[in-house]
């Protein structure tokens, strides 16, 4: 059985729900007319985009150095960030609970990892690690959504769930492009994910990160004046 072409589907397949489920929550913004549709077209193309380069033509040179994929990442984190000024409004406008859902999926691409590892589609050590602090993030981030949806401010609370998001994609970028890039190569089907699900996440931890300090901020303002 080829474990890899199934571990390969099983990456694309959650890619499609998590960008599913964040055109769906767009649809609870508070704006009164979130574009969803938008959403759709920005996430469909990114997706089917990524699947191409790094699913068939495996865009990255077989000789990468680590320094160049990790810079490479930056950058893919960095121009997604472009698409996703494009929704600012409409996830800004979105409850705190909100940005943290899509998070849960991570429990999945840990799980991943885990059953990688496993299968010795990566190394074990390097697949069981960032599995379980991919499980682990999603933990947290849906324990603390359910805190919130019943009215908890929680405020410190997100700021330590989503700086230990972000720690968590570095550690698992850093490790991809200093540990185990020899092991793995450049044709990985971890790439399918690094270009498309981490930045996600990482620009919903930002956005989430960006609320919160506008809600402290106003919160102060209103203490002042009152």
């Amino acid at each position: 059985m080829d474990y890899n072409f199934l571990t390969t589907f099983y990456i694309i397949a959650m890619e499609i729900f998590l960008a599913l489920t964040i055109v769906k929550v767009l649809k609870k913004s508070d704006m009164q007319n979130p574009s969803t549709v938008k959403a759709g077209l920005i996430f469909g193309l990114w997706l089917l985009l990524s699947v191409i380069l790094f699913g068939f033509v495996k865009i990255l040179p077989e000789n990468i150095t680590s320094m160049t994929l990790f810079s490479t990442i930056l950058l893919g984190v960095t121009l997604s960030g472009l698409l996703f000024y494009l929704l600012k409004e409409e996830l800004l406008n979105l409850s705190q609970e909100l940005l943290l859902l899509p998070q849960a999926f991570r429990m999945f691409f840990g799980a991943g990892f885990i059953v990688e590892a496993v299968f010795q589609i990566m190394p074990i050590n390097y697949g069981v690690i960032d599995g379980i602090l991919h499980i682990t993030t999603a933990f947290l981030s849906t324990t603390l959504a359910i805190y919130i949806a019943r009215g908890c401010s929680c405020f410190k609370s997100l700021l330590l769930v989503n700086l230990f998001g972000l720690l968590d994609i570095l550690i698992v970028a850093g490790g991809i492009s200093f540990v185990i890039l020899e092991e793995i190569g450049s044709e990985h089907n971890v790439f399918l994910a690094v270009f498309f699900a981490a930045p996600i996440f990482i620009w919903l931890h930002i956005f989430s990160l960006i609320k919160l300090y506008r809600t402290k901020y106003s919160h102060k303002e209103e203490h002042v004046i009152n």
